[in-house]
């Protein structure tokens, strides 16, 4: 089926063209990891294939005679959780180990995932190097889909070689207030600074929510005023709010992070099933797509890291610090970027197979998640009538690259978009055998240690994490679901 025919030409403004931006952020996946492959069906991309130039690691990054691998099309089988706090991740930039620190001007090598992943497996080479491997278009058809259908940046990245919570701090509020590691108690306590969800009301411009067990912005003070609750809503109302255009001008979307008897984990982490969040984002692109709001809406899927896996490109350095406050949990100053992650642009307005790379002046800011904000609250809309303009954030939104030239390209909107995706078979089912158990039997991750650590703080719940460390999955989903009806009421 095709997209609607629209029969008048458009001047290219971005804001006669979107009136909606939705973006649903994943985790933990880089982009060779995910989508570097492409570059076989088109060979424009910044990706990797099997013995090219630059898409290998040695066992030991500072000794070049030491054994070699390159990257690999089965990553359907690399499940367990990889270190990707920002001492590993430096240690996977720049190829020295963790406990030492690069000399002066040291080049960052991409050279350190394997041995990084060793550690992981208690010395076990082999699966160390399974670190390099990477996932098949076939093995993720609907990221693969949806890039070639569309567009996809191969120079995003995150914006703190880091962890979830502060990735996920930038894409809000472009900095992490000095926090380096997702730590427990100020994640509880809630982030003081201001978002681009409060910049939003500010302008006379509304919001949403969607999320199924946690949403993670509740790690904002400025997120859990009671202003913000009636914006909340969960995910299984997204599809009944799209048919019915029922859609504010910015909307974002949580995965679910817990797997348990009624409930499948969507978010694509580490030990999770990657097929489940290809159904998620298989469910939110149709739901779009039919609905009446789709010929003014660009829906950007993206994710908060790179979550240790193998990328070739190597991230920019001596970047702005948004505020001049430093990590002192994980020692940063938060002057470079993370690794490279996937994002994809999808919209009517984008031209099919589009590729969208780094700028090639490095003086003109990049492209990672702190260029949401400075996107959407300062290119895509502007302040309703006797609303101020916003200021901004920080000094990251304010070099982040800004990407509504994405949907101005084309004079005219499309009529060749897929109403449907293709059907999704679970890696679980597919490779049975590969993957954990995904029924909520598994203990819980650090990630979601630090989100039930998240809602006691919402919810003002006296917990002992080490109580909570002896957890499984199922039982962390009973309390951040006890604790969601607290706060919320459903």
């Amino acid at each position: 089926m095709l997209c609607h025919v629209v029969l008048s030409v458009y001047a290219g403004n971005v804001m006669d063209r979107i009136k909606h931006v939705l973006v649903l952020m994943l985790e933990n996946r880089s982009f060779d990891h995910m989508l570097g492959l492409l570059k076989r069906l088109n060979p424009e991309v910044n990706g990797c294939l099997p013995n090219d130039a630059g898409c290998s690691n040695t066992v030991d990054p500072l000794d070049p005679t030491s054994a070699s691998y390159t990257v690999g099309e089965n990553a359907v089988y690399v499940q367990v959780d990889p270190h990707h706090s920002i001492k590993w991740t430096t240690e996977q930039i720049y190829g020295y180990p963790v406990g030492t620190t690069p000399p002066e001007g040291a080049a960052p090598s991409m050279n350190g995932f394997i041995s990084s992943y060793i550690d992981a497996f208690s010395g076990d080479v082999a699966g160390g190097a399974t670190i390099m491997q990477c996932f098949a278009p076939e093995h993720v058809p609907i990221m693969s889909n949806l890039s070639m259908e569309y567009g996809f940046f191969d120079g995003w990245h995150a914006s703190v070689p880091g962890p979830t919570m502060v990735n996920r701090a930038y894409a809000a509020s472009a900095t992490s207030n000095g926090m380096g590691t997702n730590d427990a108690v100020t994640i509880a306590k809630g982030l003081p600074q201001k978002t681009m969800f409060r910049q939003l009301e500010e302008m006379g411009l509304d919001y949403a929510v969607y999320f199924q067990d946690v949403p993670s912005l509740l790690q904002f003070k400025d997120m859990r005023h009671r202003d913000a609750r009636p914006r909340y809503h969960v995910l299984s109302k997204l599809s009944e709010d799209l048919a019915s255009g029922n859609i504010p001008q910015f909307t974002w979307i949580e995965p679910a992070y817990f797997n348990g008897p009624l409930q499948d984990a969507s978010d694509q982490h580490p030990d999770h099933d990657v097929g489940l969040g290809e159904k998620l984002i298989k469910n939110v692109y149709e739901a779009i797509r039919a609905s009446p709001i789709w010929n003014e809406t660009l829906f950007i899927i993206t994710y908060d890291e790179h979550g240790g896996f193998f990328d070739h490109v190597s991230p920019m350095e001596n970047i702005p610090s948004p505020d001049g406050i430093n990590s002192t949990d994980d020692p940063f100053d938060f002057t470079r970027l993370g690794v490279r992650i996937p994002t994809v642009m999808i919209s009517p307005w984008i031209e099919k197979g589009s590729v969208f790379h780094a700028p090639r002046n490095q003086n003109a800011g990049q492209y990672e998640h702190s260029s949401i904000i400075s996107t959407v609250v300062h290119k895509i809309f502007q302040p309703t009538e006797n609303h101020p303009r916003p200021r901004y954030l920080t000094a990251r939104d304010e070099w982040a690259k800004t990407f509504e030239w994405v949907v101005e390209g084309i004079p005219q909107m499309r009529t060749d978009c897929p109403m449907t995706l293709p059907d999704v078979v679970l890696h679980q089912e597919k490779y049975p055998g590969a993957l954990p158990p995904q029924d909520g039997s598994l203990p819980v991750s650090s990630l979601q240690k630090d989100l039930i650590s998240l809602m006691a703080g919402v919810t003002d719940q006296q917990i002992d994490m080490a109580d909570v460390a002896k957890w499984t999955e199922s039982q962390g989903l009973d309390f951040v679901l006890d604790a969601r009806k607290k706060h919320f009421g459903v």
